[in-house]
């Protein structure tokens, strides 16, 4: 049916957590779907954090060179194959697996959820809508009045953190790395910030909470984790989401901690690690949600498709690199997205 048709696609050819060494942009086949598939042109992918964890086969995969990367992707149904049902030609659906960075995608239902129009701030509903809502809920256990810290805040998770904090009734601090980033922080609620290049965070949480904050959302590990603990209110929550600083060389960096037991009994603290594939239970309950606050505009996602970088607009499946490589520079504001 497609006979001499092909597509290009990102695939990962050596582990490594540099990005630009792991990948090759492919060109293979385009075929019809097969039996319960659906083949998607896909339109726009998620940039992630963990992106390279994925290409230094920290998770997700055997680390079997090679192998597709991209776990979000937003298109329109071209076609499905016999037995499909659930999809139609001409459909606009998301995409959560492991192909994101290509052109076309073959999925299987499952893989995909349909939504109202191809509308680019949706892309920013699966790793990181699902990850702040589930994550703020079921680990950070946030209710109205808590002091609530958000570490990037800024970035494609911290956005939606923030907000879906404020919309509990949470008072919110979020973390960033410049006077714009902390501009944006407050157009979307945040009540706090605290730009950590001009000021000691150390010191701005010690002088501006001395009785701490009740749930921090921790992202950058090491040192950083470190210091945060001890910010903790009584009964406060600590949740693990990450440790960015260390995703280019070791993974997760270590931390020491000096009698953390003690502390967590004497403080009722509870420090919470969180991966967004153990929540999958709740999907169907969160996506609707979100996906809904996005379309009438009450969940505001800024996108970033780099069109301030030295290279422009993250256009087309060679930029992915380059998205990539944009967001671990930290200058990155908002989900950065690449427009196949």
């Amino acid at each position: 049916m497609m006979s001499g048709k092909t597509f290009k696609k990102v695939q990962v050819v050596k582990i490594s957590a540099d990005f630009r060494e792991a990948i090759e942009v492919v060109e293979v086949p385009l075929d019809g779907p097969k039996p319960g598939q659906v083949l998607v042109q896909n339109k726009f992918a998620g940039v992630n954090a963990s992106d390279i964890n994925f290409t230094a086969a920290r998770y997700f995969t055997d680390g079997k060179v090679p192998f597709d990367i991209g776990f979000e992707g937003l298109g329109v149904v071209e076609a499905v194959g016999e037995g499909v049902t659930t999809f139609t030609v001409g459909q606009s659906v998301l995409y959560f697996g492991r192909q994101g960075y290509s052109e076309y995608l073959y999925a299987v239902p499952k893989e995909l959820i349909p939504v109202p129009e191809l509308k680019p701030e949706l892309i920013a509903t699966l790793v990181c809508g699902l990850t702040a809502s589930i994550g703020l809920d079921q680990a950070g256990r946030i209710k109205p009045g808590d002091k609530v810290l958000i570490t990037a805040a800024a970035g494609g998770t911290g956005q939606t953190c923030v907000q879906w904090a404020k919309s509990k009734g949470c008072y919110v601090i979020g973390t960033t790395s410049s006077d714009e980033k902390g501009a944006y922080l407050k157009s979307i609620g945040c009540d706090k910030v605290i730009n950590y290049r001009n000021e000691d965070l150390d010191g701005a949480l010690t002088r501006d909470f001395p009785d701490g904050v009740d749930v921090i959302w921790e992202t950058i590990g090491g040192k950083t984790l470190e210091m945060l603990v001890q910010h903790l209110s009584l009964k406060g929550r600590l949740v693990i989401i990450g440790g960015i600083t260390g995703y280019k060389t070791v993974g997760f960096p270590q931390v020491s901690f000096n009698n953390l037991p003690g502390q967590m009994v004497t403080k009722s603290w509870c420090l919470n690690g969180f991966l967004l594939s153990h929540y999958a239970d709740l999907f169907a309950e969160y996506l609707p949600k979100i996906i809904g606050l996005i379309m009438v505009g009450t969940l505001k996602i800024k996108l970033d498709n780099g069109e301030s970088t030295e290279g422009g607009i993250f256009k087309g499946i060679q930029s992915a690199v380059r998205a990539v490589e944009h967001l671990h520079s930290g200058k990155n504001t908002g989900k950065v997205v690449v427009e196949m």
